[in-house]
């Protein structure tokens, strides 16, 4: 499955043909890279994990992630962001093969936001883990919400946002551990000429229910991508690496993202 998605982006990538007008086209390219624009999108988004535990297995899920913005009025925009994280294969704990794969954990968040006042916007909400796992391996088992903020700053050549939350179990299985997690991704892309650009979007986590020393997993690093149409319709591609230097014992030495957006600009 990673490999026949792999290889479909690197097709539809390599032969795109159609460009937009120069001017509306470096604007959507902009938005495509803000969590708060308005405009309905669908992500791919395919995450592969590599040196997981001492036979250095190898993880990978593909979120689905459906982004729907909403007015309200004349004051306010909702935002709707859905990731679904199917399939989702991870390594057996311990064993030098075999592996489970099913759905994951389904996230939802809802961000509101004013109008933009200038380069600066801000938004904050509620995001929601679902225990929609197929398999105890592949989620918490247990349902969690807390709050969500969002801070995008832009410029012409310059897009930097970051998504902060915070999450916490309150009800669920009672034989699984509860949850409290906290969720940093800031994102830094500088946008190169036709529709170019390099970006960083690392997740940045923390289990606080996990022992001292065992709690943080920060990823450095990141990538390129580039905006093109077919037909009429836009298109988002883009791949990064990462390197984990804070890991929790057993976590993955590095992961590989690729990711292709469907644009729906409204």
């Amino acid at each position: 499955m990673r490999t026949l998605f792999i290889v479909i982006v690197g097709i539809i990538f390599s032969t795109s043909i159609a460009w937009a007008q120069e001017g509306e086209d470096e604007d959507l390219a902009m938005k495509a890279q803000n969590p708060l624009a308005d405009i309905v999108s669908m992500p791919f988004q395919n995450n592969t994990d590599f040196g997981i535990g001492d036979f250095d297995r190898t993880s990978n899920v593909l979120n689905i992630q459906p982004i729907y913005p909403v007015q309200l009025g004349k004051e306010w925009i909702l935002i709707n962001r859905l990731i679904v994280p199917f399939p989702k294969t991870v390594p057996d704990v311990g064993a030098v093969s075999g592996s489970t794969t099913g759905l994951g954990d389904i996230n939802y968040t809802a961000w509101f936001a004013p109008p933009s006042n200038g380069a600066l916007t801000w938004g904050f909400g509620l995001v929601s883990i679902w225990p929609t796992a197929t398999d105890p391996t592949l989620g918490s088992g247990k349902l969690s919400i807390g709050p969500s903020f969002v801070l995008v700053r832009a410029s012409p050549k310059f897009l930097g946002a970051a998504v902060i939350s915070d999450w916490i179990s309150v009800v669920g299985k009672s034989d699984r551990p509860d949850v409290h997690i906290f969720y940093l991704q800031y994102i830094f892309t500088y946008f190169l000429p036709q529709k170019w650009y390099i970006t960083s979007g690392p997740i940045n986590t923390a289990n606080w229910e996990a022992e001292k020393g065992q709690r943080w997993t920060v990823p450095i690093g990141g990538g390129f991508g580039k905006m093109f149409t077919i037909g009429s319709l836009p298109m988002d591609f883009l791949t990064q690496a990462f390197y984990y230097v804070v890991k929790p014992d057993g976590g993955p030495d590095w992961q590989l993202r690729v990711q292709l957006k469907l644009i729906f600009p409204k």
